[in-house]
């Protein structure tokens, strides 16, 4: 059986960060525009209106992206758990996958977000 740590450290943990951050996001919105608290990309920055969409759009994708990472790691987790693999490998695999889950979600959610507002917004707001 497989130990406790392996369900909780992996790409399903970055999922549940992404969950727990795009739900307080949402729940909690930058009311006025920051350097503290929100999606504070130059494009979102530009006006109310543009910050406004930026992080309703960019609060509703780290959801959706947060459960799908989630429901991936917890099946690349029980993948893994049937190989029968030694301590150091699992986590050599973990980590190798754990890093570019985190990084790439973070760039998906940046320019998917970019592009939201580009199509949204013309160039001169």
């Amino acid at each position: 059986m497989m130990e406790l740590q392996h369900w909780i450290i992996g790409p399903q943990l970055i999922g549940v960060i992404f969950i727990i951050t795009g739900f307080i996001q949402k729940r909690f919105p930058p009311r006025k525009i920051n350097a503290f608290y929100g999606y504070r990309m130059p494009s979102a920055m530009k006006s109310q209106q543009t910050w406004d969409e930026a992080n309703r759009y960019a609060a509703r994708y780290m959801m959706r992206s947060g459960v799908m990472l989630t429901i991936g790691g917890v099946m690349i987790t029980a993948f893994l758990g049937l190989l029968n693999l030694d301590e150091d490998t699992y986590m050599m695999i973990n980590a190798m996958l754990l890093i570019p889950s985190a990084i790439g979600s973070c760039v998906m959610l940046v320019v998917s977000t970019e592009k939201h507002l580009s199509r949204t917004f013309d160039n001169n707001i």
